[in-house]
C-alpha cells in the first residue's frame, strides 16, 4: 500500500513540470522569427521595429546586440542579433536591416502625374529590400502642381519613424508633338513651315518650327515631300513630313525696257540695252529678240520683236517700232542741254523746272499742221530748230526737256474724238500724276500746266463749248497711273 501512496505524489510533480514545460513554450514573441527592416542611414531603429509585425509584442521587450552604433550611419544590408526577453524568459534571433541612403535629388519628365511619384524612389538601393521587411515611407509634401513645369522643388519623405529631405527635379527630355498637315500653293508663293502643322504640344513652350534642310521648292510644279523640324526651348525635337502641292504658274513673263528706238543711218544697234525680261515671280529670265526685218543702212520704220517664256511655257512678245532716222539724237541732246542752262538753276524744285521748261516751249515753238510723226527726236529737233510742229512736236521737245531735267514723266494720247492728240504727264517732286499739255489752245485762259484730273474734264467741256471738239482730253485711264483729281 505505500509503494502506491508514494506512486501519486511522483505522478503529480511529473504532471505539474510538463504543463510548466508546455507554458514557457508558447510564450508570444519567444519563438517568433523577427522581421527584417529598412532604415535611413545615420539613424538607429528601434528594436521592436524589428517585431512589430506580430500580435502580443507588448508583453516582449528587445535589445539591439549588433551591429554596432556606427554601422547605422553607413548603407547596405547588415546582420542584426536581437535579444528578445519575456519576464525571465530570454533568447537571441538573427534578423537582417537594409541601411538606406537617401537620393540628392530624383529626376521625372514634366507632365507626370504626381501620385505615381513614389516615395521609394528618393532612397538609393530600396529595390533590395524584399517585400515582406518593414519599409512604411511615405512623401509629407503635398506634390499637386509640380510636375505642371519644369523646375525643382524640396520635398519631404518619411521612412519608417525618421524623415529627410531630398529634391524633386522636373525636366524635359521629351519632343513636341504635332499632327503634319498637307498644303497646296500657287507656284511661287511663300510658305512657312508653320502652315504643315497643327495640334501643336509641347511643356516648355515656346517651340520653333521650322524647314529642315533647304525647304520646300515653290518653284518647282507638283508634288514634293516636306520636312518640318519642332524644337522646344530645352532642345527636344522632332521631325514631321508632309506633302507640298505646288500648282503650275499660268502668268505670263513680263518685259521691261521695251519701247521704240531711233537709230540714225548706218549706226551700230544694240537692241538688249535696257531691255530686261521676269516671270511672274520677279525672277530673271531670258529672252530672244527678232531683228531680222530691221535694215539699219536705209531710212524708214521697221519692227522688231521682243520674247521672253518662263519655265511653264507662258510667254510674252512684244514689238516696238524702230525707227533709222538720219538725225543724230546726241546732237539733238546737246542742243536741248542749251534751252536748259538758260531756263533752270540748281535751287529750283522739280516743279520750278516743269513750269520754266512750260513757258520756254509755249513760248518759243508755234503750232503748224501736217507734220510726220516719227520718233521724239525727230520731232524735238523740229521744234529746237525751225520752231514749229503739230501737237507730236509739242509732245516730244517737252518729254525731252523734262527727262533730262530728271522730272518723271510719260506719254498720254487721246481716246476717241475725231482726231489725235498726245501730251504728257508729269509727276514732280513725287506730287502725283499731273497732265502737262504745252499744245497752243484757242482758249488762251486755260492754264495747261500741271492740271489735274477734274480740271482735265472741266477744259474737255470749255474747249467742247468753244467748238474745238468734244473729247480733247478723253483717255483710257487703265492705261495710265492713277491721276490727281
Amino acid at each position: 500500500m505505500r509503494k502506491k501512496l508514494l506512486a501519486i505524489p511522483i505522478i503529480l510533480m511529473v504532471v505539474v513540470v510538463a504543463a510548466v514545460g508546455i507554458y514557457f513554450m508558447t510564450i508570444p514573441g519567444i519563438y517568433i522569427s523577427p522581421n527584417s527592416v529598412a532604415v535611413l542611414s545615420g539613424h538607429q531603429p528601434s528594436p521592436e521595429n524589428f517585431i512589430a509585425f506580430y500580435r502580443d509584442n507588448d508583453y516582449i521587450t528587445a535589445e539591439i546586440l549588433s551591429p554596432p552604433y556606427s554601422a547605422w550611419h553607413q548603407s547596405g544590408d547588415f546582420e542584426v542579433i536581437l535579444e528578445l526577453s519575456y519576464g525571465r524568459r530570454t533568447v537571441q534571433k538573427d534578423t537582417v536591416a537594409y541601411v538606406l541612403v537617401p537620393n540628392t535629388y530624383i529626376e521625372v519628365e514634366v507632365g507626370t502625374p504626381v501620385d505615381s511619384i513614389h516615395p521609394r524612389a528618393f532612397l538609393r538601393g530600396a529595390d533590395a529590400v524584399p517585400g515582406n521587411a518593414l519599409f512604411e515611407t511615405q512623401i509629407i509634401t503635398p506634390l499637386t502642381g509640380f510636375t505642371d513645369a519644369t523646375g525643382q522643388h524640396t520635398v519631404e519623405i518619411y521612412l519608417n519613424d525618421a524623415s529627410f529631405f531630398s529634391t524633386l527635379r522636373i525636366i524635359d527630355t521629351t519632343p513636341p508633338t504635332a499632327t503634319p498637315v498637307n498644303a497646296t500653293v500657287p507656284m511661287g508663293t511663300d510658305i512657312l513651315a508653320s502652315s504643315f502643322i497643327t495640334d501643336l504640344f509641347d511643356h516648355s513652350l515656346p517651340v520653333t518650327v521650322q524647314f529642315a534642310g533647304d525647304g520646300p521648292d515653290v518653284f518647282l510644279a507638283g508634288e514634293q515631300a516636306v520636312d518640318m523640324l519642332l524644337t522646344d526651348r530645352y532642345g527636344n525635337s522632332a521631325i514631321y513630313t508632309a506633302v507640298l502641292t505646288v500648282l503650275p504658274n499660268t502668268m505670263p513673263p513680263r518685259i521691261i525696257g521695251a519701247r521704240d528706238i531711233q537709230l540714225v543711218l548706218d549706226s551700230s544697234a544694240m537692241f538688249r540695252l535696257g531691255v530686261s525680261a521676269y516671270d511672274a515671280f520677279g525672277r530673271p529670265i531670258d529672252f530672244t529678240v527678232d531683228s531680222s526685218g530691221v535694215d539699219v543702212d536705209t531710212l524708214g520704220v521697221y519692227y522688231l520683236t521682243y520674247r521672253a517664256e518662263d519655265c511653264c511655257g507662258n510667254y510674252t512678245e512684244i514689238t516696238v517700232r524702230i525707227y533709222v532716222v538720219d538725225v543724230d539724237p546726241e546732237e539733238v541732246q546737246a542742243r536741248a542741254a542749251v534751252v536748259l542752262d538758260r531756263i533752270l538753276r540748281d535751287d529750283m524744285t522739280q516743279v520750278d523746272q516743269a513750269r520754266a521748261i512750260f513757258n520756254w516751249v509755249t513760248a518759243n515753238v508755234g503750232y503748224a499742221a501736217g507734220f510726220e510723226h516719227r520718233t521724239v527726236y525727230e520731232s524735238a529737233n523740229q521744234a529746237l530748230v525751225h520752231r514749229r510742229g503739230d501737237c507730236f512736236v509739242f509732245y516730244a521737245i517737252s518729254e525731252l526737256l523734262l527727262t533730262m531735267a530728271g522730272i518723271p514723266n510719260m506719254r498720254i494720247d487721246r481716246y476717241g474724238g475725231n482726231n489725235r492728240h498726245v501730251w504728257n504727264l508729269i509727276n514732280p517732286d513725287d506730287l502725283g500724276w499731273h497732265h502737262f499739255d504745252t499744245t497752243p489752245l484757242i482758249v488762251r485762259q486755260l492754264d495747261r500746266f500741271m492740271f489735274t484730273q477734274s480740271q482735265a474734264e472741266a477744259f474737255t467741256r470749255i474747249i467742247h463749248a468753244e467748238g474745238q471738239g468734244r473729247d480733247y482730253f478723253t483717255f483710257n485711264p487703265e492705261l495710265y497711273p492713277e491721276i490727281v483729281r
